[in-house]
């Protein structure tokens, strides 16, 4: 199977693929297993370390069932593939505070969905990637069983407001992971543009290709190239990777701008105001697509619910998030957005809906962030 641009890599991805089938395969009997991500569409990432390649992305999985499976089990599973194939399985948005370290921070992500619930997947990127994703184990054609979708916009704002997270765990950490990041802020910023406009593709040579003819910048087109080849061949490596992290925040909030003001037919480019507009207006329309209706927008309170219980399981109480029905995700990303451009008491006073405790604050927002990350919602 075709994994990465290199016939190299691809023999060490066959390899790491096969182990983790195998203990995924003695713990459970899946109706299927699809390779997601980079991998499952020929653009993986890696790096040759001392003459051994090593692969960057994490392993990315959709495990199909006929029952629904525990989450405790899923954990373990991930942790013991990941043990597997001697990588440490760490979340860095989880463990945000944490120095970035190659082996420790490359997981095994392994989604769970019931074989009847595939014809039923949201209208996102994750569903549209999934259709055209690797089989690894059973018959392809149980790719069939996945709809036809159009993304929905609010995926091209949800990958954005990701990309401002992993900025602020990346800064001050070590040159590698800005270097990672720089190079995916690039990449997701010209995949939730293509979103945003209807074009959007799976593989990350297609996107570059199709993003050269949007009505962008000429520099942003020269960077968006610059990224995919870095995160195709060069395993992330670029040169002066401070000033292009730099780069990359700032195209990343243009695009997010741009988005929005879009989105929402906002006049202003004060942020401060943006932010004011987005708590207001974006949650009634955020979930439509979703939820398949323009009138049941209150529905998102069941996230709240699902947020409060995840919270509880980092000992965070956060009754707060129950008193309102507007996700608090979208306050969160409100809150880090807020901070990011240096508006600090006004992130503050977002937080607080959802809790008293704001300080030290950029840790609050990442942690919050991280619980809500982490229930992989879409």
């Amino acid at each position: 199977m075709k994994y990465t641009v290199s016939k190299e890599a691809d023999k060490k991805i066959e390899k790491d693929i096969e182990i983790i089938k195998k203990v995924i395969l003695n713990e459970i009997k899946p109706e299927a297993i699809i390779l997601f991500g980079g991998f499952g569409h020929g653009g993986g990432s890696f790096k040759k370390i001392r003459g051994k390649i090593v692969p960057l992305n994490d392993y990315d999985l959709y495990v199909i069932t006929k029952r629904k499976t525990g989450e405790n089990t899923i954990k373990e599973l991930e942790e013991r593939c990941a043990g597997a194939i001697n990588r440490g399985g760490l979340e860095i948005v989880e463990k945000f505070n944490g120095n970035y370290d190659i082996n420790q921070f490359f997981h095994v992500d392994l989604h769970f969905i019931e074989l009847r619930k595939l014809k039923k997947l949201y209208p996102t990127q994750r569903t549209f990637d999934l259709k055209t994703s690797l089989v690894i184990y059973s018959n392809e054609k149980i790719l069939d069983k996945i709809p036809e979708i159009k993304i929905s916009k609010s995926d091209a704002i949800r990958l954005l407001f990701n990309k401002i997270d992993h900025f602020s765990i990346a800064e001050g950490n070590s040159k590698e992971i800005k270097s990672i990041y720089a190079v995916k802020g690039l990449t997701d910023l010209c995949s939730a543009l293509l979103i945003f406009e209807g074009k959007y593709v799976s593989r990350y040579q297609d996107r570059e290709k199709i993003f050269k003819s949007l009505n962008v910048p000429e520099e942003l087109k020269r960077l968006v190239s610059l990224a995919t080849k870095a995160k195709l061949y060069h395993g992330y490596e670029t040169k002066e990777t401070d000033k292009l992290f730099e780069e990359s925040k700032k195209w990343v909030e243009w695009t997010l701008k741009k988005i929005i003001r879009e989105h929402l037919k906002i006049k202003s480019e004060n942020w401060k105001e943006i932010c004011r507009i987005v708590y207001k207006r974006l949650p009634y329309r955020y979930f439509n697509d979703y939820l398949n209706s323009e009138y049941l927008f209150f529905g998102q309170y069941y996230l709240n619910i699902r947020f409060f219980i995840a919270g509880l399981k980092k000992k965070e109480t956060l009754l707060r998030s129950l008193l309102r029905w507007r996700d608090s995700g979208l306050i969160i990303a409100i809150s880090l957005l807020l901070y990011s451009f240096n508006e600090k008491e006004e992130a503050k006073k977002y937080l607080r809906k959802l809790t008293k405790k704001t300080e030290p604050l950029r840790e609050r927002i990442l942690k919050l962030y991280s619980i809500y990350y982490l229930q992989k919602l879409v």
